[in-house]
């Protein structure tokens, strides 16, 4: 059976390879994550330990993603992703056999230290078996995303039907299939190559240092998406219930803005004419804004989803950007740059539970969206003065230069 698997990856691409563990990866993730909830609960968990389990995993990512990913530069892709998922496994199994919730959040930091692992140093690895420009990334880092947004999105599903078998059926077979990514991830290449991959012929050349800038802007973006997404997986389901709401109801509404977000990975996919521009960052941002004040005026649960699925919008353009600028052009580095992505959109999962949840308790539970529009609204004027003091003077620069060539000759 391994020899029959190791010739079936041999048969696809190494990008499909990484593109198919990433929807095994998260798919894993999302239905432990539910699962690790469900244990609370058994297990008499009170409303605080409940939010600790998932704050201490997300803390334990986004502190070590900013490490991991240069490890992964000193010490290669493969090792860094083969530790990831023994590591998660291991984990998960002990989960089911906990009998006190303090327990399971012991676990949760080394089970977030595995995914930390995974994720950096796979997507560097994806860059570097990429070939094509800017445009052959870009189709990569689209079906890569919309891989492992399907794995989320079908996580929890699976959780619930998997969990009515008992509570260590989930956990189990989450386990089973990161070591099924572990042997898939086993089969890709490992390529050394330092170089920077030259422009294709249609793609005009960006300066270094216009990118480093570009790549500033994208993660300060990124961490407002990430921020409010976070906010909204406390803030809703909260809000629903007083509502009158369905749990199932909620479900779909909050699933509304992974739907946004995938949409935004599919059109983008093929699109190149976005990069290296100030707009639609800019643009995006104040989408996720008008989200979330139709979040917070909304009353009906379709236009609560409606201003979701923008958020969404939002987030699945400053990811791309914030992933593409990482993972292009030079490849020095590229793992680190890569974890510091990731530590980006984590810390923005932290903080953004952490301060929805404050000011639902002390003010309202349809501030916390407020809060959320006012973030946007924050970090676009952020990147616009970033942009005006950093790249608007080399570009500038660089115009006044090729119109002084041009009068010489």
């Amino acid at each position: 059976m391994p020899d029959e698997l190791a010739l079936s990856a041999t048969r696809l691409s190494p990008a499909r390879r990484i593109i198919i563990a990433a929807f095994g990866m998260d798919l894993a993730v999302a239905t432990v994550g539910l699962s690790v909830q469900f244990s609370g609960h058994a297990l008499d968990a009170t409303p605080t330990m409940l939010g600790l389990l998932a704050t201490a995993g997300a803390t334990a990512y986004t502190v070590l993603c900013l490490f991991t990913g240069r490890f992964s530069d000193v010490f290669g892709r493969r090792l860094l992703t083969s530790l990831a998922c023994v590591l998660c496994a291991g984990v998960w199994l002990v989960m089911p056999f906990t009998t006190r919730s303090w327990h399971l959040l012991a676990l949760m930091p080394l089970s977030g230290a595995g995914i930390a692992m995974f994720w950096p140093a796979t997507q560097a690895w994806l860059a570097e078996v990429t070939r094509g420009g800017r445009k052959g990334l870009a189709a990569n880092l689209g079906s890569f995303n919309i891989s492992w947004t399907v794995g989320l999105m079908l996580g929890p599903p699976l959780a619930g039907v998997v969990w009515q078998f008992g509570r260590p059926a989930p956990f189990l077979l989450a386990s089973a299939g990161v070591l099924l990514v572990l042997g898939l991830m086993r089969t890709v290449p490992t390529v050394r190559r330092q170089a920077e991959e030259p422009e294709a012929a249609d793609e005009d050349p960006v300066d270094s240092r216009v990118a480093e800038h570009y790549l500033r802007l994208a993660w300060v973006a990124n961490s407002a998406s990430w921020f409010a997404r976070g906010l909204v997986g406390v803030a809703f389901p909260k809000l629903g219930k007083e509502l009158g709401l369905s749990e199932q109801l909620i479900g779909i509404i909050i699933a509304a803005l992974l739907g946004g977000q995938l949409a935004m990975f599919a059109f983008l996919r093929k699109r190149t004419g976005w990069q290296y521009r100030l707009w639609p960052l800019v643009a995006a941002e104040l989408v996720g804004c008008v989200g979330m004040m139709v979040a917070f005026l909304a009353r009906a649960p379709l236009i609560f989803a409606s201003g979701l699925a923008l958020a969404g919008v939002c987030a699945g353009m400053t990811y791309v950007a914030s992933l593409f600028y990482s993972l292009q052009g030079r490849s020095a580095g590229r793992g680190g740059r890569a974890g510091i992505h990731e530590a980006v959109l984590g810390s923005g999962m932290v903080l953004g539970p952490l301060l929805g949840g404050l000011v639902a308790n002390y003010v309202d539970l349809r501030s916390p969206f407020l809060v959320a529009a006012a973030v946007f609204l924050l970090v676009a004027a952020v990147d616009l003065v970033m942009w005006r003091r950093t790249i608007w003077p080399t570009r500038l620069r660089d115009r006044t230069v090729a119109r002084a060539e041009v009068a010489g000759q």
